[in-house]
């Protein structure tokens, strides 16, 4: 009996080898007929519309029903997105209901929130050069009404890193693929190895394929990866959509690198040119647009491609998995700002010690002498009681309800009426008999490893923790329980989010003598504005809706102003204003008391300061 059963082990072993290959090739997919030939039909299709998972963020899958019966139905989707480690690490859990109605046919996009890898190591190390790959991993349960089958699937993602340098997680279309994706594997281990020949490589993937016309048209699907690779001719193809969600991921931190087929082409004839609302396009905000001449052979230099993606992702920042893992972890300025919180150790020790002398021999020989022990049966559960309320109350006085918090937002002005939001911040928790939320609008929402103290929850030490959240999307937020807060603790997050915006600085009058109106809701404190010929101006106290004088300023007065209020900034943050800060045609403001996107209402937010930069739109307002 033994053979049969080795056999059928290794044969069931190798079938789920394959499984798991073809998902790591093609990404999520799940194909179901619930009926027998000749009945009406009754199927689901997902698919994944990018390759592979991105470090952080949120992954496209594509639904497909068709209902040809009588009755409407209703399709579950389960999704929990962890590190793939043994049921270790943490774990991000998020649902969606579909209903498909008789004899019709349902489609919908979900975006699936991703837990971002927030752990610094696996389980070892390779004995090569090159360090084991940090691996995340998304499971799908479909529950549709009942007597259908329940179905499952799962993907998994390796981010490939060098001893010093994380692969950025890059998406690439079709035909940059078709010729070059052996090569641009190679390349990419060639690169994380630091050598083209005789150093021994893991297997990489440079990207994670997809196709253009199937592309989605919300931005929160592309804010997990860090470049985004097609030719001109694909990017014509996209939906308008989408091509509008690349462009909003763009001005967001993204690195666009299009190949085109045309000398022609340029920025102007792509679209990027002017939008029709907002001045001329002439920077890509936070982000970086690329072009380059596609060979006509369609073959790629590939370790000039690598090297161009490595140099774009820097440019903005660095790999976005950086952010909630690494980039946090020490000299975070808000951080700092929080204080070290002290402990009043030495009154739990007095309290446990005097309980400790009460339950035992004064207990035992003054309150149940002998013949009264009968009497433990009262004395030590009410001595019991009166301890654990001095206890709590001891925790209460430390801690209090609820908490208090610092959060600091970098926003930029862009066209087309629109404002792109990056706000950080953490959080002091005591104690909280709610830590469910809701966020005061939707977008990107992440938790943070985070500077090593006795409260904080996620840190390097403890591997980025081992919590469970959960998320739901919303038209108007995002719904969030689990361990995004937990009490007695200290959580930092990062939220990003793109909003319809008007607020705006305007220019009154002459370029030479320029005055300014503000519609922000908020005072600025101080402004500086770069022209068009490079000469800095600045004024202080704008108020919205009052024209304001500025007056020449010198680089040494900026400089000093711009660097203080960067550094105070994480270091993506810290990039994006390296960006801007000799863009001219800018403005530079900063507001100190400000509102930011809403989270957990019992924390108190002590300061909320906003960073704004933007170019200065053209008016002719004349408000007194």
């Amino acid at each position: 009996m033994r053979l049969p059963t080795a056999i059928l082990l290794t044969l069931f072993l190798f079938s789920v080898l394959l499984e798991t290959v073809s998902a790591q090739a093609g990404g999520i997919s799940i194909k179901k007929t619930y009926t027998k030939p000749g009945e009406p039909l009754i199927s689901l299709e997902l698919n994944s519309l990018i390759e592979r998972l991105p470090a952080s963020g949120y992954y496209p899958v594509r639904v497909t029903i068709v209902n040809d019966g009588p009755i409407d139905r209703t399709w579950q989707f389960f999704f929990t997105s962890s590190r793939s480690n043994f049921d270790r690490g943490n774990r991000l859990k998020s649902d969606f209901t579909v209903t498909c109605n008789a004899t019709s046919v349902a489609g919908v996009d979900l975006l699936v929130p991703v837990m971002s890898i927030l752990n610094n190591r696996n389980s070892g190390w390779r004995s090569s050069s090159l360090m084991e790959p940090l691996r995340t991993q998304l499971d799908v349960t479909v529950r549709p009404s009942p007597p259908l089958e329940t179905s499952w699937a799962d993907l998994r993602t390796e981010i490939a890193r060098g001893a010093s340098s994380l692969w950025p997680s890059v998406i690439y279309s079709e035909e940059i693929q078709n010729l070059n994706d052996n090569a641009l594997d190679k390349a990419t281990a060639d690169h994380l190895s630091g050598s083209s020949s005789g150093t021994p490589r893991s297997s990489v993937e440079f990207g994670g394929l997809f196709l253009a016309k199937s592309m989605p048209d919300d931005w929160r699907a592309y804010i997990g990866y860090d470049a985004c690779i097609l030719t001109d001719k694909e990017w014509n193809e996209l939906p308008a959509g989408a091509r509008n969600a690349l462009r909003k991921w763009n001005r967001l931190g993204g690195s666009l690198i299009i190949y085109t087929t045309n000398p022609a082409t340029d920025l102007n004839t792509l679209g990027f040119g002017r939008d029709t609302t907002g001045p001329p396009v002439t920077d890509p905000g936070w982000g970086t647009t690329i072009l380059r001449p596609f060979p006509s052979d369609g073959l790629l230099e590939a370790p000039e491609v690598v090297q161009l993606v490595v140099d774009a992702v820097k440019k903005t920042g660095g790999p976005r998995i950086s952010d909630p893992r690494d980039n946090f972890r020490s000299s975070w300025k808000l951080q700092d700002a929080l204080g070290i919180k002290t402990s009043q150790l030495i009154l739990v020790i007095i309290v446990l010690v005097a309980f400790g002398i009460l339950v035992g021999p004064i207990n035992l020989f003054v309150f149940a002498r002998a013949g009264k022990r009968h009497k433990l049966f009262i004395s030590t559960p009410l001595i019991s009681l009166g301890a654990s309320i001095i206890l709590l109350g001891l925790i209460l006085l430390q801690d209090g309800f609820g908490g208090y918090g610092k959060r600091l937002i970098l926003q930029e002005i862009g066209p087309g009426n629109t404002a792109y939001i990056s706000q950080e911040q953490i959080a002091r928790t005591g104690v909280l008999l709610n830590t469910s939320f809701t966020t005061s609008e939707p977008g990107y929402l992440t938790p943070l490893t985070i500077g090593e103290s006795r409260w904080a929850r996620i840190t390097e030490s403890n591997d980025g923790g081992n919590g469970v959240f959960n998320v739901e999307l919303t038209e108007t937020g995002l719904a969030a329980t689990g361990d995004w807060f937990k009490s007695s603790s200290e959580h930092g997050h990062l939220l990003e989010t793109v909003r319809p915006s008007r607020e705006r600085i305007s220019l009154v009058g002459n370029s030479d003598n320029p005055t300014i109106n503000s519609t922000f809701g908020f005072m600025l404190e101080k402004v500086f504005f770069r022209d068009l010929t490079g000469q800095l101006w600045t004024t202080s106290d704008i108020q919205q809706g009052r024209n304001t004088s500025m007056t020449p300023a010198e680089e040494t007065e900026f400089a000093p102003w711009f660097n203080g209020l960067q550094q105070r900034f994480g270091p993506r943050n810290r990039a994006r204003l390296d960006l801007a800060r000799n863009r001219r045609g800018y403005f530079f403001g900063f507001a100190p008391e400000t509102e930011g996107i809403s989270s957990l209402t019992s924390i108190d937010w002590e300061t909320t300061s906003t960073f704004v930069t933007g170019q200065l739109f053209p008016g002719n307002r004349s408000n007194p």
